[in-house]
């Protein structure tokens, strides 16, 4: 791929400019963020208009996320915003320009696809996942909660989807690559989240368990180049779970994970906190708690597991407590 393309595909606001060259229709309003003054935010309610997400154009995991409904929203978070943004950048040695973007709020289901791009531009794709995220149980958050491998969707549904995700991938001059394509279903319409150079979280499991597709051999056949080796047939549902305590605070038990090594769909887990450490979350630049991979031929068997799961997982913190101060008379 060129540097171009690959700053395109990096960054979200570079993006949407290449998007909206090519069909606007796969994009949502927005605009980049680029103080937070009264008159930046008059221009972003009538440019973008609420309800609007404010998120950093280039990283990743639904971090710093947030949903503004309001212009107190709108003030808040970009307070918080820039300050935490920095932060996190310097956390993770970031080299690129810290910078956020506002975007249309689309409610819809989400669902991502990896795509391999030959040097010709043509795509192979892996199957649909589909993603449910915190906001959908109920959470004040935006982090991809369950994320689950293959859809029930129907394969004309998915032809529009693949077209779509193509669509995108050739607006960006993305070759010799796989890329990760976010887009939210909207009634019988689909848009584009995002598109990033690169494979998705953790889909060389799910892909290897659900479809028996080697996704880091493909992304290296394709990159040689040599044509990418996808099965038409899955034999099986995967599944990979993120879980982030329920409030934020010092975690003090974890119960229920022990139990969860007994499912037939369990497969690994990944453990990122313990007891005593601080949970926080995704919107606030705070990371899972741990993550799951399970596996079942069936998919009600899986679903059956997951119910379990959440229902036997329980994440107690201590918030933290205002300190009141003492006056002295």
């Amino acid at each position: 791929p060129s540097t171009e393309s690959l700053r395109w595909a990096s960054d979200k606001y570079e993006m949407r400019k290449r998007l909206n060259v090519f069909n606007k229709k796969m994009n949502p309003r927005y605009a980049r963020v680029v103080a937070n003054t009264k008159a930046e935010r008059a221009r972003l309610i009538e440019k973008v208009g609420f309800p609007m997400i404010i998120k950093p154009t280039n990283m990743v995991g639904s971090l710093l996320v947030n949903i503004c409904y309001h212009e107190e929203d709108l003030e808040r978070i970009l307070r918080a915003g820039f300050r935490k943004l920095k932060t996190a950048y310097a956390k993770d040695e970031r080299l690129e320009e810290p910078k956020l973007i506002a975007e249309e709020y689309i409610e819809g289901d989400l669902y991502s696809i990896d795509s391999y791009v030959n040097s010709r531009g043509q795509v192979y794709h892996c199957p649909l996942v589909r993603q449910k995220t915190a906001r959908e149980i109920g959470r004040d958050d935006f982090y991809n909660y369950l994320q689950i491998t293959p859809t029930a969707l129907k394969t004309s549904t998915v032809a529009r989807a693949e077209a779509v995700t193509e669509e995108a991938i050739h607006a960006l001059g993305l070759r010799n690559v796989t890329a990760h394509t976010e887009l939210m279903k909207v009634d019988d319409e689909w848009k584009v989240v995002e598109v990033g150079p690169r494979p998705g979280g953790l889909r060389d499991n799910l892909y290897r368990l659900s479809c028996d597709i080697e996704h880091t051999v493909n992304d290296i056949l394709i990159r040689i180049p040599r044509k990418p080796v996808v099965p038409k047939r899955c034999q099986g549902f995967s599944a990979y779970l993120k879980f982030f305590a329920e409030k934020e605070g010092l975690i003090q038990e974890m119960k229920g994970i022990k139990k969860i090594e007994e499912l037939e769909s369990f497969r690994t887990i990944t453990i990122n906190k313990r007891v005593g450490d601080r949970a926080l979350f995704a919107k606030n630049g705070g990371r899972a708690v741990f993550t799951l991979v399970l596996y079942n031929s069936e998919r009600s068997k899986l679903l059956a597991d997951i119910r379990r799961i959440e229902k036997t997982v329980d994440i107690k913190v201590k918030s933290r407590v205002a300190r009141t101060k003492k006056t002295a008379t």
